[in-house]
């Protein structure tokens, strides 16, 4: 008889490989191996091992860290005093790309608004100008255009600015993109882990709707009705917030706020077979 036992794995295990697996996908297209990945969670397992040996009241040891980490000791050693400047760093980098730029900024007001999709340049309303400078007066308008025009937000035609809707998917290959994938990636499971973890407060919105055994040309009808419903909850949440933050500003306790929506659909995978395929 083998005296070897099977080690017990948390059951949670694969709920987190679940998340897991697109990430993984995402960086072995983007040439990150094992090893790598790896060595960077390191600092990262011990860092959120000493936040929550905090939240629970306990001492953070060496030995504590180690027992909730599953790091070795000697690792905890070597990677404590980094650990907190590593998770300072990935933190600030995440807030810092849930800032848009102002041009992006400019982009998500003209889109919300009722505004028509071709305005003058010049004008003390109903303008270009007016829009730009409703969000910094920091950058000329005509800058402003320039960087719009760079990242296919907008273009000029004879003194009229045309905004072009599809120009807010930024290119694959943009650092833009990447950065904006991981915040809000990043903000929806922190929301989604607050809730499972919560108890007395309240509940962030982290809600979804599924639907299966659906033919292309239903997929086709959900994607639409889904991406007509978003630019009615962007016009109505920008108006809100664009009120909410000219109110807010110089606010003694500043809080930052997302809000997304994402439609996806894949093939189905079938059910495993059950029982005896020749009974």
């Amino acid at each position: 008889m083998d005296n070897k036992t099977t080690p017990l794995h948390n059951p949670r295990l694969s709920e987190v490989m679940a998340v897991a697996q697109p990430l993984v996908q995402w960086m072995v297209k983007s040439g990150i191996g094992y090893n790598e990945f790896a060595q960077a969670l390191k600092p990262l397992f011990l860092s959120m091992a000493e936040q929550e040996l905090e939240a629970l009241g306990q001492k953070a040891s060496d030995s504590s860290i180690s027992l909730l980490s599953g790091l070795h000791r000697k690792d905890v050693r070597a990677f404590r005093q980094a650990a907190k400047a590593h998770t300072q760093s990935i933190q600030h980098n995440l807030s810092q790309w849930s800032k848009p730029s102002a041009a992006n900024q400019v982009f998500t007001r003209w889109l919300s608004s009722s505004w028509p999709q071709a305005i003058p340049f010049q004008g003390e309303s109903d303008s270009f100008e007016a829009l730009a400078q409703s969000v910094s007066k920091d950058v000329h308008p005509r800058a402003m255009l320039q960087e719009m025009t760079r990242l296919n937000l907008a273009h000029e035609i004879k003194g009229f600015v045309h905004l072009i809707k599809d120009g807010f998917i930024p290119d694959t290959h943009e650092r833009q993109a990447r950065e904006l994938l991981s915040a809000s990636v990043a903000d929806h499971l922190c929301a989604g882990v607050h809730n499972l973890h919560t108890t007395g407060q309240p509940k962030f919105l982290e809600q979804s709707v599924f639907a299966n055994e659906l033919s292309k040309d239903s997929i086709d009808q959900l994607h639409a009705l889904s991406q007509r419903l978003w630019e009615q909850v962007l016009k109505d949440v920008v108006q809100a917030a664009s009120v909410l933050c000219e109110k807010d500003t110089g606010c003694a306790d500043p809080h930052r706020f997302r809000l997304g929506l994402f439609a996806f659909d894949a093939p189905e995978i079938p059910s495993p077979p059950t029982g005896d395929p020749h009974e």
